[in-house]
Formats: C-alpha cells, structure tokens, sequence
C-alpha cells in the first residue's frame, strides 16, 4: 500500500513538472492554431501540499523564467507549491505564429484577438486542469483583475481560495461613477495656488501634456503616500519655473524614456492592449471635461491610444470580460486586499467587489497601490501565507496597526 501510495505521487509530481501546455492561439478559434504556453514551479511539486498559481497580465514584468523561486522564497514559503504561468504575452512560439507588424504598420484587430484577457483567462483555465489536489490564485493590480475576469468566465472553477491585491476594475468603477484617479479629488481641490500654477503650465504648453502625464503618474510610484502632497507641489512648482534639468533628473529617476522605447518595441503590443482594457470603460471620464486632469487616465489613455484610435470606428467593438453576474456565482473563499491611497486600484471598488460574494473578506491597508508599509517589515508575505494556511479569520486582527481608519 504505501508503494503504491509512493509510486503515485511521482507519477503526480512528472505529470505536473513538464512546464508547458499546448493551447488555442485563439480560444474562440479552435482551427487558428496553437503554441505551447509555459509554467514554472518554485520547488520540486509536492503532491501533498496545495497549489497557488501566481497571475501576472501583460503588463507586469514580475513572473518570468526562472524567477518563480525568488517568488516563492519572497511570498509563499516552502510550505505550499507554488507555480507561475508565463503569460502568454512573453511567449516567442505565439509571437512566431501571429505576425502582428507589416511594414511598421501593427495588426491591432488581432493583436487585440490574441493578448485580450479572455485567452488569458482561458490559459489559466487551462494549466489548472493539469494541477492535481487543491488549488489557490494570487495576483495584484492587473493580475488580480485578471483573476476576477477568470472567476467570471469559470465561477465553478474548483480553486478554493483566493487573494488579490490592489485589484483594478474599471467596470466597477464606470458602474459606481467613481474614478481611481484622485489628482483632482484629493490634490488640486485642496490646494487652489498648485492649481493656478498647473494651469499657466498648461496653457503655456512649454512642456508637452503627454509629458506631464507620465510625471504624475509614475511619481505615484516613487513616492510613499506622506510625502506625496509635497512632492506633487514641487514638481508643479518646478514646471511653473521651467525648471528642464529637474523634469530631465525626474525622467531618468522615473525610467520614462525608457518605458517609451518598450511601448513603441514589439514587446509593447500585448501591454497596450492590457491597458486598452484598463481604460476603455472609463473613456466618459476622459472625454467629459477637458479642463480636467487625470494624469492617470491620460497616460493609460495614451499608451493605449493606437488601439483605441483602431476601434473607434468599428463595428465590433472591446469587450468586458469581468461580468457581475456570473462572478457572484464563485463560492471559494476570496481575500481583498486594498490600499486606501492607491492611485490605479480604488478602494472603494474593492468595497463593491467584496459585497458580490459571500465567501470573501476586505481589509483596506492605511497603504499605496503597491503597498510600501505592509512590505517594508515583511507583513505583505505574511498575510499572503496566513490567508492560504488557516480556515479562519482570527489572524486577520494581527494586523489591526495597518488598518486604514477614517478620521
């Protein structure tokens, strides 16, 4: 019996270790041909632990090949598998069989049809088939979006938990009328005099809006929620000065030329349609009031703008993968971790997301979209594992001292 038991699981663990899959270039198209999409374990697969499946979407860089034991070393712990599904987007097989540019001109219909999150979606679908035993998701910002896209496309999947991070949703947010960009908000209409100076800038046009943007945006990054008001005030008042060698110092410090040249590489291609999602349901905000500046929306917006320009007079149009309705119909137990200061993620659409479920738990972090002081001290892993390795909620009030509350 225990032979047999033995002789079993290494049959389980060589299933599972050969690392690729072969799926649709086209899930929709069975006859549109296939490619051999990659996966990568931590450790050694151990039958007798259960699986989490780390979520990265096109436009993060951080599940790549060879880093899933960093990952796992960082995040998880040898007490559990741990294994990465390569997106699709960095796969060279698919990028051999889809010609996507012609005479510098890119095919964005079916860029579109290739790197939508519905064949993400459908690749994750497809790796969990091959993973025996129980199985777990993680993902943040776009990869928790995307895990929500996936939980509307197979709601009767049998993962069992799930922690998302910083979770985007722009459907949530063009149903609640909310908008995650808070310059506005919680900047420019407390500070009257920034604003004037914005303006002149502005309307001055010394330094291109595009540019300005970016600034804004990626500053976001750079800088902790404390000190980020003060930040933004010197960066408005060195623009105000024609201050060109500080925007110079900040586009080397913020790495914006060399996002550019990504952007306009092949390698770009799948994160312009990532984005494309990203903004596309919140197009109103954008085109309502021009006199309005949401440095986040317009750098999405201008990422994504060939793809966007390519759609706008189509006849089919971009499509939501996340559906309400049938995400309601998951039942395996979902953590929400939100940062009450995220700048991309809004807390508040967490907030909603949670309420579909009855199954799920939020805990707003007083913390950034990338959540700087829940990572500084190693809370950020810890809460990952204490969320995967206990049933109940009791551990949650370990971390009451980073809980945001209203004042």
């Amino acid at each position: 019996m225990v032979r047999s038991i033995i002789i079993i699981n290494s049959l389980l663990a060589q299933m599972v270790m050969g690392q690729s899959i072969e799926v649709p270039l086209d899930y929709n198209d069975p006859n549109s041909g296939s490619f051999q999409l990659e996966y990568e374990f931590g450790a050694e697969f151990n039958p007798e632990l259960p699986t989490v499946v780390v979520i990265a979407d096109a436009q993060q860089f951080y599940v790549r090949k060879g880093r899933m034991k960093k990952i796992q070393d960082d995040l998880f712990s040898k007490r559990i598998n741990v294994l990465g599904i390569l997106p699709r987007s960095t796969n060279e097989e698919l990028r051999r069989k889809v010609q996507l540019q012609s005479n510098g001109t890119v095919d964005w219909f079916l860029a579109y049809k290739v790197y939508r999150s519905f064949q993400y979606a459908n690749d994750i679908h497809s790796v969990l088939g091959k993973i025996p035993g129980d199985v777990y998701l993680y993902g943040q910002s776009g990869g928790a979006l995307l895990i929500t896209e996936y939980l509307s496309l197979f709601p009767d999947t049998r993962v069992k938990k799930v922690f998302i991070g910083a979770s985007v949703n722009p459907v949530i947010e063009q149903k609640l009328g909310i908008i995650h960009d808070d310059f506005q908000r919680a900047f420019l209409s407390n500070h009257p005099q920034d604003r004037k100076k914005l303006d002149a800038v502005m309307d001055e046009g010394h330094f291109d809006r595009k540019l300005l943007a970016t600034l804004f945006q990626r500053q976001n990054f750079f800088v902790g929620p404390s000190e980020l008001s003060s930040k933004r005030s010197e960066l408005i008042h060195r623009l105000y000065h024609r201050d060109t060698a500080y925007v110079a110092q900040l586009q080397k410090e913020f790495q914006i030329d060399a996002i550019n040249a990504l952007f306009g590489s092949e390698d770009g291609i799948p994160i312009r349609v990532r984005l494309s999602e990203f903004i596309y349901p919140l197009m109103e905000y954008r085109e309502s009031d021009p006199n309005r500046f949401y440095p986040d929306l317009e750098n999405s917006y201008q990422i994504a703008e060939p793809i966007m320009e390519h759609f706008k007079d189509q006849d089919h149009g971009m499509v939501n993968e996340f559906n309400e309705r049938t995400f309601r119909k998951f039942t395996g137990k979902l953590f929400l971790l939100a940062g009450r200061y995220d700048h991309v993620a809004d807390y508040r659409s967490s907030i909603y997301l949670g309420s579909l479920l009855e199954n799920a738990s939020l805990f707003i972090a007083d913390d950034d979209h990338t959540f700087k002081s829940l990572k500084a001290e190693g809370h950020y892993s810890k809460m990952i594992q204490d969320f995967f390795f206990y049933n109940t909620e009791d551990w949650i009030s370990t971390y009451s001292g980073f809980r945001w509350k209203e004042k």
